[in-house]
């Protein structure tokens, strides 16, 4: 494994935060506290604001209202190459991994960022362009292993079920070490088998190094694996708390969960 010397992650807090398009309000003072060291859970039916969340805090999108904190440094007004450079990684509903390459040449794509050699290298036979790809080979096979998925690093993306599919994608966005990852709905299109080896790697990344946020619509997932679920609807924050507070809570009953008396 890396033996990177990782410092201590701030939480991302978030305060206040409004989006709106035109005259329609995406969001509307969402605060909340994404905790390194938790697995934060974004729960809300279709339309929400759950993605125009995440896309606030990869600096997608530029809110109207409030602040996005990560320690003493403010974030609503940092472009999202910048936000990727302080250690944010996110994944999306629909996988993309590029099938020409090995499933270990694309989770290497997510150590792009840390390269220092430069796209030259990619053509011209440079021993310094030769020795950073063996090592960036090399911390591609880690985060794979670390998801259980080491034995796979070889073969092309369309050799894969959905479910390594997906763990190779989370694999890419990990394999950078960032300090913020936001997951947007991992359980897509996964089976009940897949789901179950999802939750086991979600439980492996959770780590006092990462503020890691997931966004799905699996409620056995989210109940499964998270420390504190927030709940929007219509962008607006309905409830927060524990899976069982949240759970219990009447408003995301009526909501969203689906209340059985009506």
């Amino acid at each position: 494994m890396s033996t990177a010397v990782m410092t201590k992650v701030d939480s991302l807090l978030v305060d206040n935060l409004s989006l709106s398009f035109g005259g329609v309000k995406v969001l509307t003072d969402i605060s909340m506290s994404l905790n390194a060291g938790d697995i934060t859970g974004l729960i809300g039916p279709n339309g929400a604001g759950k993605t125009s969340f995440f896309n606030c805090l990869t600096g997608i999108y530029s809110p109207q209202k409030g602040s996005i904190r990560m320690g003493e440094e403010r974030l609503e007004k940092v472009p999202p190459t910048q936000r990727a450079a302080l250690g944010f990684s996110r994944s999306f509903q629909h996988v993309a991994l590029c099938p020409e390459l090995t499933v270990a040449e694309n989770v290497m794509i997510g150590l792009d960022r840390l390269s220092r050699t430069g796209w030259l290298s990619a053509f011209l036979p440079l021993a310094g362009g030769r020795a950073e790809r063996q090592h960036n080979r090399q911390r591609a096979q880690e985060a794979l292993e670390r998801l259980g998925i080491a034995h796979v690093a070889d073969l092309m993306p369309s050799e894969l079920p959905p479910g390594l599919l997906r763990l190779a994608e989370i694999a890419r966005a990990i394999v950078g070490e960032p300090k913020v990852l936001l997951l947007d709905e991992p359980a897509a299109g996964l089976n009940s088998v897949e789901t179950r080896s999802l939750a086991l790697a979600l439980k492996s990344l959770r780590s006092p190094d990462l503020v890691l946020v997931v966004v799905e619509h699996d409620m056995d997932l989210i109940m499964d694996v998270c420390d504190r679920i927030y709940v929007l609807n219509v962008g607006k924050l309905l409830a927060s708390g524990s899976p069982d507070q949240v759970r219990d809570n009447p408003d995301v009953v009526r909501v969203y969960l689906g209340d059985e008396d009506e």
